[in-house]
């Protein structure tokens, strides 16, 4: 069995080499690529990845999604958004924002992160299986689970603020998105 900190380890590795060494974009997409499928497995990836689940330990396994994502995320980062393919990933917004209902708040703010990259490229024809007349919905939509999240914690401290710098993705995520309506 392979531990967190052991998988961690390597994603960032390869995350790193990566950044430092792809020469160009698609090189960073085939890396992308295969962290979407590790991410969210298809048909595609049970293939080249049948045993990786089962090597997993599973109280590890949320954690290492949110490494996972974090990491897909910073690679998605450093490409422009109009040399990103279509076909690699529709049906991402949908998944990050399934997340949002996540009760792991580690999990939920790696997603509200990758989903403001995301509406941020602006090509939203990339990442979801949608039409563009319903972009605005789809926004709306992710919105109000934001701040459904955000109304759950009431007057509390909301949990998935960072304690060291009091930030948070969430609220973060919905002010983003509320500017780009």
């Amino acid at each position: 069995m392979y531990g967190f900190s052991c998988i961690a380890q390597i994603l960032g590795c390869l995350t790193v080499v990566t950044f430092f060494g792809a020469s160009n974009s698609d090189e960073t997409e085939s890396v992308m690529k295969l962290l979407w499928d590790l991410i969210n497995p298809g048909t595609d990836s049970s293939d080249r990845f049948p045993s990786m689940s089962h090597q997993i330990e599973r109280k590890d396994s949320l954690a290492i999604l949110t490494v996972m994502i974090s990491a897909w995320s910073f690679l998605l980062f450093t490409i422009d958004g109009w040399r990103l393919s279509h076909k690699n990933w529709q049906g991402a917004i949908t998944y990050f924002s399934n997340i949002l209902d996540s009760n792991d708040e580690a999990l939920c703010a790696a997603a509200c992160e990758a989903l403001a990259l995301v509406f941020e490229f602006n090509c939203l024809e990339k990442f979801s299986s949608k039409t563009k007349d319903s972009n605005k919905e789809l926004k709306d939509n992710i919105i109000k689970q934001l701040r459904s999240r955000l109304s759950e914690t009431g007057n509390e401290r909301i949990s998935s603020q960072d304690p060291r710098t009091g930030f948070n993705s969430a609220s973060a995520t919905l002010d983003f998105l509320e500017v780009l309506i």
